[in-house]
């Protein structure tokens, strides 16, 4: 598998990419947290083509399970989820990288970001009297680490705010019921941040 496809980013890691396992992982080591007396039921599932050797794709399909049995839906708040008939979650996430050109067939990759070129350090008298012109594009905006931030949302995330910490909740919030999510999904959503915290 690819590091985009395994941790979200080329180097390290990006918990709040939800083209990364490491997004609903993490949101599912959560939800145990908040559900210690339930149990989680996960399966990860590489899909190949033909005899390729490297998946083009992998399945996440997750089920909590009370101490009856009973299978307990389980939302991430990611945009990816498919509920079954049986309440199991399904995701299907690319085994892709946006740097690379994937060969599945033979295992290779080739890089597509073209190669660093040693740039002077001194401006040359012609360049350095070229004004700036405002770029027509905006640059794409770059998640805020609190809009990463992983927050909880009662009533199976339909709730109108979110929380930053579980324990904060009101004591009458039924705990089964809260659902984990960025930030930026939360305010997306068109959630905002309670102003009892």
């Amino acid at each position: 598998m690819t590091a985009w496809l395994n941790s979200g980013n080329y180097k390290g890691t990006d918990e709040g990419n939800q083209s990364g396992m490491l997004y609903y992982e993490n949101r599912l080591d959560n939800w145990l947290a908040l559900h210690p007396n339930y149990w989680l039921d996960y399966k990860v599932t590489a899909i190949y083509s033909g005899d390729e050797l490297l998946p083009r794709q992998v399945e996440l399909q997750y089920v909590g399970i009370d101490s009856s049995g009973n299978l307990l839906e389980i939302k991430l708040g990611g945009d990816k989820e498919t509920l079954d008939s049986q309440g199991i979650t399904h995701i299907v996430l690319d085994n892709q990288s946006p740097n690379a050109e994937i060969n599945y067939a033979n295992g290779t990759a080739t890089n597509t970001v073209p190669a660093y070129t040693d740039v002077p350090s001194e401006p040359s008298s012609e360049s350095s009297q070229v004004t700036e012109q405002p770029s027509s594009e905006p640059e794409p905006a770059q998640p805020t680490q609190e809009e990463s931030r992983t927050v909880y949302v009662a009533r199976q995330g339909t709730a109108d705010v979110y929380w930053y910490d579980i324990n904060s909740m009101p004591k009458n919030t039924n705990k089964s019921n809260v659902v984990t999510m960025s930030e930026a999904d939360a305010i997306s959503q068109g959630k905002r941040h309670t102003t009892k915290e």
